[in-house]
């Protein structure tokens, strides 16, 4: 039987804290829970402009540390969820299974995201007529690409986001060959819901589950639901 080993990682902006309820509620239900900080939140940034890649093999190398020889799965929230996508698409023989929240990457890393984050870019030489219409004008692109959380960041950070949210993940769904169980709030504005439906069709045996009147705080307002499904599906894959 697997050993009932899990990491929570969160999404952009957000805190490990957030995901303290998430952790004991497992931890209930006798998981050993790694709740890491990531570079750039909670930890320093790094000094190079990292992406999902960089991200996954951070996250592997601390699973490693903590679990020592043991397997373990990968729960990812949003850009978490991107980071267990590039986690899961390896196939390492130390991950047991992965839990998709809302995860992004799959349909916000498109052409029309990355022209609109290049309109960004050059929004205050097109506007230098005031301060004022230039950020104004920002603000509008923040909204029409979905993106708030660019406006928070800063420095290495901004450009961080930049690749992040300029990375397609679609690519790398046939790859994964690891128990999947995809977990989506059905009133989500942030990560589209049609994306769910793409990742349980074209990853082989992942399991769908669908939350009624909930968004992409899923995990945050929801997690004794959440530790329900995942115990409950880690116990299905063990027959």
């Amino acid at each position: 039987m697997q050993e009932k080993n899990i990491i929570l990682l969160h999404g952009w902006g957000a805190e490990t804290k957030k995901f303290k309820p998430l952790k004991r509620q497992l931890e209930k239900l006798g998981w050993k829970v790694l709740l890491p900080e990531l570079a750039g939140f909670g930890k320093p940034a790094p000094r190079e402009v990292w992406g999902i890649q960089d991200y996954s093999e951070y996250v592997f190398d601390e699973a490693k540390e903590l679990f020592n020889k043991s397997n373990f799965f990968v729960f990812g929230h949003s850009f978490g969820g991107g980071i267990a996508i590039k986690l899961a698409s390896d196939n390492s023989k130390k991950l047991e299974g992965v839990i998709l929240c809302a995860a992004r990457g799959i349909s916000r890393g498109n052409p029309l995201k990355r022209l609109i984050f290049a309109s960004i870019a050059k929004a205050g030489k097109m506007f230098l007529i005031t301060p004022e219409i230039a950020q104004s004008f920002r603000k509008l692109l923040y909204k029409a690409a979905r993106e708030h959380d660019y406006e928070k960041t800063h420095g290495i950070m901004r450009e961080i986001f930049k690749k992040v949210i300029s990375e397609d993940l679609k690519p790398l769904l046939p790859k994964i060959k690891v128990p999947t169980l995809i977990l989506w709030g059905k009133e989500d504005r942030m990560t589209p819901v049609k994306d769910c439906y793409l990742i349980n069709k074209v990853v082989e045996g992942s399991k769908l589950v669908m939350f009624e009147n909930q968004g992409h705080r899923l995990p945050y307002l929801n997690p004794k639901k959440l530790a329900k499904e995942i115990n409950l599906w880690w116990t299905q894959i063990q027959t």
